[in-house]
């Protein structure tokens, strides 16, 4: 369990990097830092690895303060011995760490079968396509069998097979009862993986809850249509809040019942072929969330 208790830090510039943050990860959950760039992220996670000196408040792992061992890390760029084998980057993390051979060679074939490099054991770690690279890296922090796992953006800038093996290896960690702070822009991962989010803003948590108490009445609505063309004019004449990418169509409206008035507008002059609705629109919820300006 990672504890987050009245968290600041103020650099000797003045800047408050972070201020009075607090939150908790428990063990068999996964939360999602979320935040736009500035907002204190990175700052929280060094200061919980002991990069960064904590400043004010304190940081509890499995209970206590200064126990970084029991956390394993996985940072935004892929953390890999360029010059070692995959096999032997594995081995290089648990000699690290102190892992006896036996228990370390298990857990590398463990860890080689689970993120799909059992066939790349002898090839160079330089040699790997991006997404590998970020599997390598996903497996030296499997490796250290740690408790508590610190992910920083680590789907970002890989294909969507590679995204949806990882997420599902995320979720094999939590089921296995790991306490798991994720930090991502990706909001369709967010919702997807996470049980709790905690959003920053500005160095503060503005907000901490589940997915599902993101409370705004936005509504989404993705359509077909067979004349996108006209179903363009309609929404522009209406002064409706779209976008459009061949004959898809992505509506926004304030409420469910203008997105209904909406569709009944545009079933007049179009034959709509596919229809998907959010409500309330969790992308929509998040941004005007983070736009809200600080005292409304």
């Amino acid at each position: 369990m990672i504890s987050i208790q009245n968290v600041s830090k103020t650099y000797p510039t003045g800047i408050r990097a972070n201020n009075d943050i607090s939150f908790t990860v428990n063990h068999g959950e996964i939360v999602a830092l979320v935040g736009p760039n500035g907002s204190g992220k990175t700052t929280l996670m060094q200061q919980m690895l002991g990069v960064l000196k904590i400043g004010e408040g304190k940081i509890l792992v499995d209970g206590k303060e200064n126990n970084v061992q029991n956390i394993a890390y996985i940072p935004q760029m892929p953390a890999i011995y360029p010059a070692l084998t995959v096999r032997e980057s594995l081995l290089a993390t648990a000699k690290y760490l102190g892992v006896p051979k036996r228990t370390a060679a298990e857990r590398i074939d463990s860890v080689l079968e689970r993120t799909g490099l059992a066939k790349n054991t002898k090839q160079p770690s330089y040699t790997l396509s991006g997404g590998q690279r970020k599997l390598l890296s996903f497996g030296c922090m499997l490796v250290q069998d740690a408790a508590n796992l610190v992910m920083d953006e680590v789907t970002s800038m890989v294909d969507v097979v590679t995204k949806e093996h990882i997420w599902q290896l995320i979720l094999d960690e939590q089921r296995r009862g790991r306490a798991i702070l994720l930090s991502s822009h990706d909001i369709s991962e967010v919702k997807k993986l996470c049980t709790k989010l905690v959003v920053l803003k500005n160095g503060r948590v503005i907000f901490s809850g589940s997915p599902q108490e993101v409370k705004d009445e936005f509504c989404r609505c993705t359509i077909t249509v067979d004349d996108p063309e006209r179903a363009a004019s309609v929404l522009s004449q209406a002064d409706r809040s779209y976008s459009s990418e061949g004959k898809e169509l992505s509506i926004v409206t304030n409420d469910i019942a203008a997105m209904l008035d909406v569709l009944h507008e545009l079933t007049k002059s179009v034959a709509i072929t596919s229809l998907n609705c959010e409500h309330p629109a969790f992308y929509e919820g998040m941004l005007a969330m983070l736009n809200k300006k600080e005292g409304n």
